[in-house]
C-alpha cells in the first residue's frame, strides 16, 4: 500500500495595489486535509483533519490561504497552485467565492476553462492531465484579508 506523508508550507505570490502598477506580495498557504468519520454508524459524524498520511485512492480536501499582509488593497489577486504529485484532481471540486477557475495541462504555461483545454490529439483533456489551476479574484483582497480557494484529488 502506498502512502505519502504531506506537509503544509507558505508560497509567495503578487497582485497589483489598487490604483497602481506595481506588485502587492501575498502569501499563500496550500492545507492538505482528509474526512475523518467518528460516532455510531447510525449518525456518522464527519469532521476534516490534517493529511499526515495518505492511502491510495484516499480524497485529499486542498485548501488555499490567500493572505495579503500588506496595508493596501489588492487587485487583481490571480493564484496558481500545482496539483500535488501523486494526485488527481477531481472534476467540478475547485471552488473559490468570487473567483474566476481555469485550469492548465502543460505545467502551468496556459490556461483555460475545461471544455477549452484539448490534448494534441485535439479531443478535450481529461481531469487526470490537470497540472495546475488558477483562481482569479474578482474583487480586491483588503488589507490583512484572507480568501480561501480549494479544490479536492484522489492520492495515486
Amino acid at each position: 500500500m502506498k502512502s505519502l506523508v504531506l506537509v503544509s508550507a507558505w508560497l509567495t505570490t503578487f497582485a497589483t495595489l489598487a490604483g497602481a502598477t506595481e506588485a502587492v506580495e501575498l502569501r499563500t498557504q496550500l492545507v492538505a486535509e482528509v474526512r475523518e468519520t467518528t460516532g455510531p454508524a447510525e449518525r456518522p459524524v464527519f469532521r476534516l483533519v490534517p493529511a499526515t498520511r495518505l492511502s491510495q485512492g484516499q480524497v485529499v480536501y486542498y485548501t488555499v490561504r490567500i493572505t495579503n499582509p500588506t496595508p493596501v488593497f489588492a487587485n487583481k489577486v490571480q493564484v496558481s497552485q500545482l496539483i500535488p504529485a501523486n494526485t488527481t484532481y477531481l472534476p467540478g471540486s475547485a471552488a473559490g467565492p468570487g473567483a474566476e477557475i481555469e485550469f492548465s495541462i502543460d505545467g502551468g504555461q496556459s490556461f483555460g476553462r475545461p471544455e477549452n483545454l484539448k490534448q494534441t490529439d485535439g479531443t478535450r483533456a481529461p481531469p487526470a492531465r490537470y497540472t495546475h489551476i488558477r483562481w482569479t479574484l474578482e474583487n480586491p483582497l483588503a488589507p490583512g484579508a484572507t480568501a480561501l480557494a480549494r479544490f479536492r484529488a484522489t492520492f495515486n
